[in-house]
C-alpha cells in the first residue's frame, strides 16, 4: 500500500466527520386553541374568574376580548391540565388560561369574544355565553330523580352542569293544557363538552317530547304543546353518560308568544 493511502483515508474520513449533518426541521409548534369557558355563562357588569380551557395553552402569554367596548382582561395564569378521567382531550382540552374577566353591563350576547396568543400565533376566537334579560336561576343539588325535581318558574335560564358520569338533572315545570314551552340547551355551540338530551315528561312520566343534537345544531332544542293542565319533569343528561364539573350548560325554557 501506498505511504500515502492511509493518510489520505484519514483525511476523508475527517472531512466526513466535519461534514454539517443534514438537520430535521423544527417541530411546527400548533397555535393556541380555546374551547369552552369555566364557567360557561359569563356575567356582564361583574368582575369574575374565569378558566377557559382548550389545546396548546400551557404557552400562552396573553388572551384578548373583543366586541364589547370597555372590557377588561387580565391574565392570570396558564398551565398544562390532563382531562380529567382520562376523556378524550380534543373535547376537554389538554390545557388552560386563567382569567379575571370584566365586561361591560352593556355587553351583548354573542358579540364577546376571545383570543389567546401564543408563541405559534393566536387562536381562532372564541365567543362567549353571556347572560341575557332572563331570569337567572342556579341549578340546585340534589335534583337528579323524579321524586325530587328541581321546581321551575318559566321563563328562566338555569345555570347548571352534569355533574358527573351518569348524572341526570331533573326539572318539575308547571302548565296548562294548550300551553307552549320551549326548552334549549346552550351547550356545544359554545364548547362545553356535553352532549345534551332533554326528555319532556307528564306527571305519569309517559313521554311527551325529547329532543337532541340535530345536523347544523348541536344543542337541543324543544317545542312542545302541553296535553292537559299539571305538572311536567324535564330531564338533562349527557348522551354518553359522562360528566363532571368542567360539563356545564344553560337551560333557557319560555313560553313563546302566540
Amino acid at each position: 500500500m501506498s505511504r500515502f493511502a492511509i493518510p489520505c483515508v484519514l483525511l476523508l474520513a475527517l472531512v466526513a466527520a466535519a461534514a454539517p449533518q443534514d438537520k430535521k426541521p423544527p417541530e411546527k409548534k400548533d397555535p393556541p386553541k380555546l374551547l369552552y369557558a369555566i364557567p360557561l355563562v359569563v356575567k356582564p357588569g361583574e368582575k369574575q374568574k374565569v378558566a377557559v380551557r382548550g389545546k396548546s395553552l400551557a404557552t400562552a402569554t396573553e388572551v384578548k376580548v373583543t366586541g364589547a367596548d370597555g372590557a377588561k382582561v387580565k391574565f392570570v395564569a396558564a398551565r398544562a391540565a390532563a382531562p380529567p378521567n382520562n376523556y378524550p382531550a380534543e373535547r376537554l382540552g389538554d390545557s388552560e388560561v386563567e382569567l379575571e374577566l370584566e365586561l361591560p353591563k352593556d355587553a351583548k350576547p354573542g358579540e364577546v369574544k376571545l383570543v389567546a396568543v401564543g408563541p405559534a400565533g393566536e387562536s381562532a376566537p372564541y365567543t362567549l355565553l353571556l347572560r341575557d334579560g332572563t331570569q337567572v336561576v342556579a341549578e340546585k343539588e340534589p335534583n337528579d330523580g323524579f321524586d325530587q325535581p328541581q321546581t321551575l318558574a318559566v321563563p328562566c335560564a338555569v345555570e347548571a352542569s352534569i355533574k358527573g358520569e351518569r348524572d341526570v338533572d331533573v326539572f318539575k315545570i308547571e302548565g296548562k293544557k294548550g300551553d307552549t314551552l320551549r326548552i334549549e340547551v346552550q351547550a356545544a355551540r359554545y364548547g362545553s363538552p356535553v352532549d345534551a338530551v332533554c326528555v319532556l315528561y307528564d306527571s305519569s312520566r309517559a313521554v311527551v317530547a325529547s329532543a337532541s343534537e340535530s345536523p347544523g345544531r348541536p344543542d337541543p332544542v324543544l317545542t312542545a304543546t302541553l296535553p292537559r293542565d299539571g305538572a311536567y319533569l324535564l330531564s338533562v343528561q349527557d348522551a354518553n353518560d359522562l360528566g363532571g364539573n368542567q360539563f356545564g350548560y344553560r337551560l333557557v325554557v319560555t313560553r313563546p308568544e302566540k
